[in-house]
């Protein structure tokens, strides 16, 4: 076995012929996450529990026990778990509409990430405005969350 043979072999999986589809989607999704860190931070977990006013010396588990409750979203990056800023308001709570997207999509098995990505695209269901804008109008951002999650094609 040649030298290109081998390094070939990863190519093998990839569609006959292959295209640049994958890559593209691959290289928006980072751009979407940069995008998010850039307008709204991407919290660690003790920054998300200081935002949320705790003081306890672990506060890790608390922006954990969140997340894991659904009371707070939490992302997956890397080896990390950060918290998107947009869902904090200016007093340092989570926004009341929240709780209520992650249980929507958790129920549609969608994960973190995916809420977190749609709440930051403009929404049909909001008249092209994005879910992230309208956080207050919690009972039109819960519909469009159900329109979209829950749409069956």
């Amino acid at each position: 076995m040649t030298a290109s043979d081998a390094s070939a072999g990863g190519f093998m999986s990839l569609p006959s012929p292959a295209t640049p589809e994958p890559a593209q989607g691959a290289i928006a999704t980072e751009n979407a996450w940069r995008s998010m860190e850039q307008e709204f931070g991407l919290l660690t977990a003790q920054e998300a529990a200081t935002t949320l006013g705790s003081r306890t010396k672990d506060r890790s588990a608390v922006a954990r026990d969140r997340r894991e409750t659904g009371q707070l979203l939490g992302i997956r990056r890397g080896n990390a778990v950060l918290y998107p800023g947009f869902q904090f308001d200016s007093n340092g709570d989570v926004h009341k509409a929240i709780p209520a997207l992650i249980r929507v999509a958790r129920q549609a098995r969608r994960s973190d990430e995916d809420l977190a990505q749609w709440i930051c695209l403009p929404s049909g269901y909001l008249d092209g405005d994005r879910p992230v804008d309208r956080l207050r109008d919690v009972d039109a951002v819960l519909a469009a969350a159900q329109g979209h999650f829950g749409a069956e094609w």
